[in-house]
């Protein structure tokens, strides 16, 4: 896919020389400050190339070059070969690869290192790891799970007076 190499070399001038071996972490660990789950479901590998608007359930891990939107129930990792131009929706993303677009992740979404992330972004949970790229809006949301509702003003204690 021509777009693909064009982003390839728009990271390059961002200061990415070269794409890290498979594997490569630089001595960077993946924290565990979100939830992460195990990776599941379905599975596109390196040398793939697709354009259009994707919808399925359960996890989705993509490390081809895709072209569109994706949206999913579960959650969606963007492997180190994975390049993905269009938007994403999914209740969790993880982005080890590229994403050029838009994403909204009511639980959680990952940027993990080296990992490069241009486009706005809606989530409950935000972590960007040490030498990730992103740039773009944030706007965080309230977690979909466990939702708490915000006190009535009667529960509020009244204030204490002291005198001047």
């Amino acid at each position: 896919m021509a777009g693909h190499e064009s982003v390839r070399r728009g990271w390059r001038r961002l200061g990415n020389p070269e794409p890290r071996p498979e594997g490569s972490r630089d001595g960077v660990d993946s924290p565990t400050s979100c939830d992460s789950s195990p990776p599941s479901g379905t599975f596109i590998s390196s040398g793939a190339a697709f354009e259009g608007t994707l919808s399925l359930k359960g996890d989705f891990h993509i490390d081809a070059e895709y072209r569109g939107e994706l949206e999913t129930d579960g959650m969606i990792t963007v492997g180190l070969e994975g390049s993905v131009v269009g938007d994403i929706r999914a209740r969790e993303v993880v982005i080890r690869g590229a994403v050029v677009g838009n994403v909204t992740a009511p639980r959680q979404l990952v940027v993990e290192a080296h990992a490069k992330l241009h486009g706005d972004v809606e989530t409950a949970c935000l972590e960007i790891q040490k030498y990730a790229f992103f740039q773009g809006n944030t706007s965080m949301i309230r977690p979909q799970a466990g939702r708490r509702s915000a006190p009535s003003a009667d529960a509020w204690p009244e204030p204490l007076s002291a005198p001047l």
